[in-house]
């Protein structure tokens, strides 16, 4: 019987309804979406377990947004397992992730492993994924187009005359205000989106 480790997906769901205050967001790192390569690098977990994890997360009352990290070219890894995990980035519906190829690590068990796939492989690989998760958050982040959001403002970008912030999804959101004052860093402003891209949105603020 595999074991699995201990994880907290519940608690967290449970305290991001209970509490207004905290962002309507969840990383949740998952390597690859082969269960045959997630035991290769060690991991104590499989597709269906942490896909069940994914469903707790979706279940939540309040809409939450999802990011993870993945590797690409583990030694070994086919082409077929490459596309478990292109199957489950679309099965989860990410709103990001990190991906990178895979590099052997000092005093990983992966260390001792032939490192089988060629450097330009794993770079088609990456950029396979890359491009599938872009269609993915170009299809999230359109969903977007018209709603009226809080925005914690981070910054200002002078040269765009635009004011940067995020979402309670963690979603960065640049957006124009009609005052000659700007809202200042650590406020919390409404914001219409206007516009959609896969890594951000762009608004104009509600006046008051």
């Amino acid at each position: 019987m595999t074991s699995h480790p201990r994880d907290f997906t519940r608690e967290i769901v449970a305290a991001i309804d209970a509490v207004p205050t905290l962002c309507d967001h969840v990383h949740l790192p998952v390597q690859s979406g082969s269960t045959r390569v997630l035991a290769a690098m060690n991991r104590e977990y499989t597709r269906e377990w942490y896909l069940e994890r994914i469903a707790w997360i979706k279940a939540a009352r309040r809409e939450i947004s999802m990011t993870s990290d993945i590797i690409v070219g583990f030694p070994g890894e086919t082409e077929a397992e490459v596309e478990e995990t292109a199957t489950l980035l679309e099965e989860v519906g990410y709103d990001a992730v990190f991906c990178f190829k895979y590099s052997a690590r000092p005093n990983t068990p992966a260390i001792a492993m032939a490192d089988s796939i060629a450097e330009e492989e794993k770079s088609r690989r990456l950029q396979m994924l890359m491009e599938r998760q872009r269609e993915i958050q170009r299809k999230s982040y359109a969903r977007h187009l018209g709603e009226v959001m809080e925005v914690m403002v981070e910054g200002h970008n002078r040269a765009r005359g635009q004011v940067v912030g995020r979402s309670s999804q963690n979603k960065t959101v640049n957006f124009t205000v009609r005052q000659a004052i700007l809202p200042a860093v650590g406020s919390y402003p409404m914001v219409r989106i206007t516009e959609t891209f896969p890594n951000s949105l762009v608004g104009e603020a509600v006046e008051g």
